[in-house]
């Protein structure tokens, strides 16, 4: 009876299908690219993630008219929280058996060892021996370098399996050469391609790399010994010629990150503390008057201290959620409308021995029915949604993608909504008294 209803005025049917899926499609689509900015770059890992960070810098960035700091580095990468190399070097001897890692984008060029095949500039990771271990990068074939080799400065690295068959025709290049710069680094691993959303341990190159992450991970004492310094820095010491050294050299500049594994709350208290004694230590201009300034982010802090997920993206979703509440209103006056347009039908009905309970019953199916048939509208109109959002040209763009959760996830609200909304009309429907009806025909 219910499907009866539905072709029973076809062109109200129609209008009602159409309310509903643009009303969810709309709040989809902003729910999806939600989802994209806020999710879980690391899951299972990123909870037990913080970034480490003490200003030992002998001069804060001084800030000119222009908003451009003195020493050459601009004003607003500051907040990168990042550490000169002595200060990483320290802070890793001194909580040894503590898995951390060193961490820096390098700009380079990449080649095979007899040039023909050649990708200009580069992202390649500059890190530390437990990066692997420590961010859960898959490897295919080979190892990491060890803590010997990475002290030695050895010449080796990690590649992904894209530019492994791009390079060399496999996937497996293990000990195949590749060129940085002036330098051939030796192939040890080969990982599948990694790239975390949001780019958490690299927002100075950016807060999403829809187009893939670094495809190379090099020891970072080889890259700085072969002159790949990191692509920025928050701020060098006093005196330093930027000209001369680079605004990033971290012989002088913050420009290396920090990052440490800590699983409980205990070993965060203590590392805590570890810093502060660190930073009390190594004062720097502030003088010992002055508190230091150090801090422990876990990764979510972290993003949402950098504005990761813009407000705007909550804000579309209220807008969109506020749409799908009045195509709401608007369906439960349509279906009411319909549905006491059928008041002498439903009169004889209860005539005949129909409960009140039968004919809600109907009118709820109806309802859902109606709302799950604009739920299967909306699925191209949410992709459509999706394919506009990926033609922006934001770094986050390409990777707006919908998954079986979220279609899921719509046609729960399919049904939530038709439920809702059948409530009132089907209400209404069941308290028609039947002998006035009856009488009236």
């Amino acid at each position: 009876m219910a499907l009866r209803g539905l072709r029973r005025f076809p062109r109200s049917t129609v209008l009602v299908v159409v309310t509903v899926a643009l009303g969810i499609a709309s709040c989809m689509t902003s729910l999806l690219l939600l989802h994209v900015l806020s999710g879980d770059p690391l899951p299972g890992r990123s909870q037990h993630l913080y970034l480490a960070w003490m200003d030992t810098l002998h001069r804060p960035p001084r800030v000119d008219t222009s908003g451009m700091a003195l020493n050459g580095v601009s004003a607003n990468t500051f907040g990168y929280r990042r550490l000169k190399r002595e200060d990483a070097e320290a802070l890793m001897r001194g909580r040894a058996g503590v898995r951390q890692a060193i961490v820096a984008d390098v700009l380079a060029d990449e080649s095979t060892e007899d040039g023909t095949r050649h990708l200009a500039s580069q992202a390649v990771l500059a890190t530390s021996s437990d990066f692997v271990a420590l961010f859960g990068v898959p490897l295919l074939h080979g190892r990491s370098w060890t803590v010997a080799e990475e002290t030695a400065r050895a010449p080796v690295v990690l590649i992904d399996s894209d530019t492994a068959q791009r390079f060399y025709g496999t996937v497996d290049a293990i000990g195949r050469e590749i060129r940085l710069g002036k330098r051939n680094y030796r192939i040890i691993g080969v990982f599948a391609p990694y790239a975390p959303q949001p780019h958490f341990f690299g927002l100075d190159v950016g807060s999403f790399t829809g187009n893939g992450g670094e495809n190379l991970l090099v020891p970072y004492t080889s890259a700085l010994a072969n002159g790949l310094m990191p692509m920025t820095g928050d701020g060098c010491d006093a005196g330093v010629d930027v000209s001369q050294t680079g605004a990033s050299d971290p012989a002088h500049c913050a420009s290396l990150s920090l990052w440490v594994q800590l699983g409980t709350p205990g070993q965060v208290a203590s590392y805590r503390t570890y810093l502060r004694a660190y930073a009390d230590d190594h004062p720097g201009d502030r003088g010992k008057t002055t508190a230091a300034r150090y801090g422990l982010y876990g990764v979510r802090q972290w993003l949402d201290m950098n504005g990761v997920v813009p407000a705007s993206a909550r804000l579309n979703v209220l807008m969109a959620s506020s749409f799908l509440l009045l195509c709401m209103f608007n369906v439960i006056g349509l279906l009411t409308a319909r549905f006491l347009r059928r008041s002498t039908e439903i009169g004889i009905r209860r005539a005949l021995g129909a409960s009140r309970l039968a004919v809600f019953a109907q009118h709820i199916g109806e309802a859902t029915l109606v709302c799950l048939a604009g739920g299967l509208l909306a699925l191209p109109m949410t992709e459509l949604g999706a394919w506009i959002l990926r033609r922006q040209g934001d770094d986050f763009s390409p990777l707006v993608r919908s998954d079986p959760w979220m279609f899921g996830a719509l046609f729960a609200i399919a049904i939530v909504v038709g439920m809702a909304v059948g409530i009132v009309p089907a209400w209404r429907a069941s308290t028609v008294e039947p002998g006035l009806q009856v009488k009236s025909e």
